[in-house]
């Protein structure tokens, strides 16, 4: 009976002691509390960089240089739709419009980095990001094997 009163004091101060405790969040230089509703809203964007022959249009066997600028938007729950004009070592190409865009993914992580994933031109895509300038801005990077390149979106 003596321990069965220590257990049930043990467990009442425990439960009076609790909620004394401040909250403690996770520390460090990468903790933050982003989600995917951290994004939200249209982002005009642009990007450079090289594809990755030999499966681009113009030349079967080289890298080719690749820019690209159109708008996104992030609805804030993982879907994302653009539009943009690409020109593939002087191969232009209009993927999606206003009317029809490319619709697509993203998933952003606690600490503010993410990735966005596409099908266009019979392959599917993949861009890391990061979330800078308190969600104003987004650095991008090719994360797919298709091609190198990174770009800058700005929140209009």
């Amino acid at each position: 009976m003596k321990n069965k009163n220590i257990m049930f004091a043990a467990v009442l101060l425990f439960a009076v002691a609790l909620p004394l405790v401040p909250t403690v969040y996770a520390s460090g230089p990468f903790a933050t509390n982003y989600t995917n509703a951290s994004l939200s809203g249209v982002y005009g964007y642009s990007s450079d960089g090289w594809h990755l022959g030999p499966s681009n249009p113009s030349n079967n066997s080289t890298n080719v240089p690749l820019d690209a600028a159109g708008v996104m938007w992030f609805d804030g729950n993982g879907t994302l739709k653009f539009h943009d004009t690409a020109d593939l070592g002087g191969f232009v190409i209009q993927r999606g419009t206003a009317d029809n865009p490319i619709v697509g993914t993203y998933t952003v992580n606690p600490d503010g980095t993410g990735t966005l994933q596409y099908f266009s031109n019979a392959s599917n895509h993949t861009r890391a990001f990061a979330i800078v300038d308190g969600g104003r801005e987004l650095q991008l990077a090719g994360a797919d094997g298709l091609d190198t390149s990174r770009g800058v979106a700005k929140k209009q």
